[in-house]
């Protein structure tokens, strides 16, 4: 006799089978990262440098990422909806959007903290009755901002200028940097460091220091040597450093030519970098004079010499008000420092590149 025939699934056992945990690994394609990542391990890509950021379209119900790191803060945003989460040693889970309607639905995940808070393993997400979708585009343009603690966003979510710094204060996705390019339709990536000079970083007993910005930008992890980020991969269009407010934050200042001479190597190595990136070099809104004056010296000099009409000297005024209007802890701008410092960079850009 022909075999009884198996039943039907009945509505639960549908539901069951439409709300499998699919795993995805950290180089399957259809993930997109934005900014420089370290993949010596596809598998367990790491990064440090704020503003570092993972994208993914994904339909399902749930999302889970899974992350080696201890002491970072990160924003989450899930179709539009944002929330911060504080990552724990020991823990490698973190759940980041439930209960979500049928269809597709778009995540975004960036380090709000900078190198020094500590580097971060990426090792894929997991999706509750779902699948990876075709990755994010990005934007056409990209702009790569090379500062100090200004740029990574230090303290800028403080309340005041009084506060100590906690990583919990520092917001990269609320800089200058990253209102500028949202404002200019450009993706941004981050190479900043809290305390990083021209020729001589926060604080330090001597003039020059051995090790300063220059030392830093072909890294792909910040505070690892060793991890180099190769110049035609993300390559921007534009490049923005604002560097030279902790030259001179103490005596001893280093010498005019000193100073000089060692933004000529920097402007130097940013153009073998990238040959075809427009350079703009800002002066202010937090330096002490004669950095300002030095910088236009240094990119008068450059620009002469290597006749390179692709670099502007960019003075930011300083109208930031000394008080918890403009300035988050450690006397760092605010968020609406921040902004304030945007609205004089972005229509410079805008008017320079044409967009």
């Amino acid at each position: 006799p022909p075999p009884i025939p198996s039943p039907p699934p009945t509505s639960a056992a549908k539901q069951t089978a439409s709300l499998e945990e699919i795993s995805f690994a950290a180089d399957d394609a259809r993930i997109r990262y934005d900014g420089r990542f370290d993949f010596q391990d596809p598998l367990a890509p790491s990064f440090d440098w704020s503003g570092s950021a993972i994208e993914i379209n994904f339909s399902g119900t749930s999302l889970t990422i899974f992350l080696e790191d201890g002491r970072n803060s990160y924003n989450v945003v899930v179709d539009g909806q944002s929330q911060v989460i504080e990552t724990e040693q020991g823990v490698e889970n973190y759940l980041v959007a439930e209960d979500l309607q049928a269809g597709d639905h778009l995540f975004r995940i960036v380090k709000r903290t900078e190198a020094y808070v500590g580097a971060t393993i990426f090792k894929g997400v997991q999706i509750t009755g779902g699948q990876l979708q075709q990755p994010p585009t990005g934007a056409a343009r990209r702009i790569e901002f090379i500062g100090d603690s200004i740029t990574t966003g230090y303290g800028n979510e403080g309340q005041s200028p009084d506060c100590w710094f906690t990583p919990q204060t520092q917001n990269a996705d609320l800089s200058y940097a990253a209102m500028t390019a949202e404002e200019l339709d450009a993706e941004h990536t981050l190479v900043a460091l809290s305390g990083l000079g021209v020729v001589r970083n926060l604080r330090q007993d001597t003039a020059v220091s051995a090790q300063t910005a220059i030392d830093f930008i072909d890294r792909a992890l910040g505070l690892n040597p060793f991890a180099v980020w190769p110049p035609d991969q993300g390559t921007p269009d534009a490049v923005v450093i604002n560097l030279g407010t902790n030259d001179y934050s103490s005596v001893p200042f280093p010498d005019d030519e000193e100073f000089i001479e060692a933004y000529v190597s920097l402007l130097r190595a940013v153009r073998t970098r990238y040959p075809q990136a427009f350079i703009f070099a800002l002066g202010g809104p937090l330096m002490l004079e004669p950095a300002p004056r030095m910088i236009e010296l240094a990119v008068e000099r450059f620009s002469v010499a290597n006749d390179d009409d692709l670099l502007q000297y960019v003075l930011i005024e300083d109208n930031l008000e000394r008080s918890a209007e403009d300035f988050g802890c450690d006397w760092h701008p605010n968020v609406n420092g921040h902004g304030k410092i945007a609205a004089q960079l972005t229509p410079v850009i805008a008017g320079r590149l044409g967009w």
